[in-house]
């Protein structure tokens, strides 16, 4: 009996140290959430996530191939080395370098004496020829002379007479005139020396056109495809407010072996231009004339983000809430730091081009001004 009294009270001692320790356990993760609960009374949230300072940009409305500037070189629509065909010493040279010459005109010529030996030799056979073959003729009709004599005389005489128009011709070889009208752009020999046969003499430029040549991309080849649908002009360093028509002529379609450009030859007319040579720069201004032509905007390649799919985005920045929600878009084509947007953007919208891959849909970011 006296045993059960103190299990019991035993037993009663415990419950009560329990709870009295449950009770200061309760009290104590009060005490830790009370600056919690005031704070959440007061609408005042708990260690607030961090906002994030991006950089906004407008999109605008572009086109690239509307205008375009390019670097280009001038170059002689022809250039010719001149050359004799027979060997001889130099004995006329009087152009100057720079000088404009008309065709027809001498540029050059050879010491001919040697040439007009040969003619005279080439005819003295060539009329012993004809007086052998004549009297061969007769005795022949006479029934002198055999068939045989008659068929070497008249063989002879045609010899004689490609030999004669041979040195008339090796005499004509002497001269050297101006096939077309032309600037003399270099003396490649000095005169009173002997030169040998297709030895370059003089180089001339033609003087009809100029030829400007520029590189352009890829993505303006298109263009090539219908001439009428663009122009282009030349503006020159020293005339700037100037503009000169360029005419399409031609285009290489192999693209360089370093840039991936693909060479444009434009004609120009000399009109104007007399000044301009060979081996100058010149600015070239592409314009698109079709007015229906589609625009497309272009953006920063730092904008770009790729959804969980990796298909493209960008994030669209709403001031009103300065919260982001991200946009599918598709691409084009790069153009140095740029991409142009095919689809998904129109101007005037507000994008972020940095740190895109930071952010969340409906996130808050502060917009950056400036440092």
């Amino acid at each position: 009996m006296l045993l059960s009294f103190y299990t019991v009270l035993n037993k009663n001692k415990l419950m009560t140290d329990f709870t009295r320790l449950n009770y200061l356990i309760k009290l104590l993760i009060g005490l830790i959430l009370l600056p919690a609960l005031v704070a959440c009374d007061n609408g005042i949230e708990l260690n607030p996530e961090p906002i994030h300072t991006v950089r906004v940009e407008t999109v605008s409305k572009t086109n690239p191939i509307s205008q375009r500037r390019f670097v280009g070189r001038v170059d002689a629509i022809s250039t010719v080395d001149l050359s004799f065909q027979v060997s001889g010493r130099l004995i006329k040279l009087p152009l100057q370098e720079g000088k404009v010459i008309s065709k027809g005109n001498l540029i050059a010529a050879l010491d001919s004496n040697d040439y007009q030996l040969a003619i005279q030799q080439a005819q003295a056979q060539f009329n012993l020829a004809k007086l052998d073959v004549t009297r061969k003729r007769n005795l022949f009709k006479s029934g002198s002379l055999p068939k045989a004599l008659l068929d070497e005389a008249e063989t002879s005489i045609k010899l004689r007479q490609v030999a004669l128009k041979t040195a008339q011709r090796n005499l004509s070889y002497t001269r050297i005139t101006a096939p077309f009208d032309a600037l003399i752009s270099q003396r490649l020999i000095d005169n009173y020396t002997n030169v040998a046969a297709h030895q370059a003499i003089v180089r001339i430029q033609a003087l009809n056109e100029l030829r400007v040549r520029i590189n352009i991309p890829e993505n303006m080849i298109k263009l090539l495809d219908k001439k009428d649908n663009f122009k282009a002009v030349a503006v020159f360093k020293d005339r700037p407010k100037q503009h000169f028509p360029l005419v399409y002529r031609e285009h290489i379609t192999e693209a360089g072996s370093v840039a991936q450009t693909y060479e444009v030859i434009f004609g120009l007319s000399r009109k104007h231009n007399q000044h301009v040579l060979s081996g100058m720069t010149v600015g070239v201004i592409i314009e698109s004339k079709s007015a229906t032509q589609a625009i497309n905007v272009s953006i920063p390649i730092s904008a770009i983000d790729y959804d969980e799919q990796g298909k493209a985005r960008v994030w669209l920045f709403d001031s009103q809430t300065n919260t982001v929600s991200s946009q599918t878009v598709t691409l084009g084509a790069i153009n140095q730091d740029k991409i142009s947007i095919l689809s998904g953007l129109k101007a005037e919208n507000q994008i972020v081009t940095a740190g895109a891959h930071l952010l969340r849909q409906g996130m808050t970011v502060q917009r950056f001004t400036s440092f």
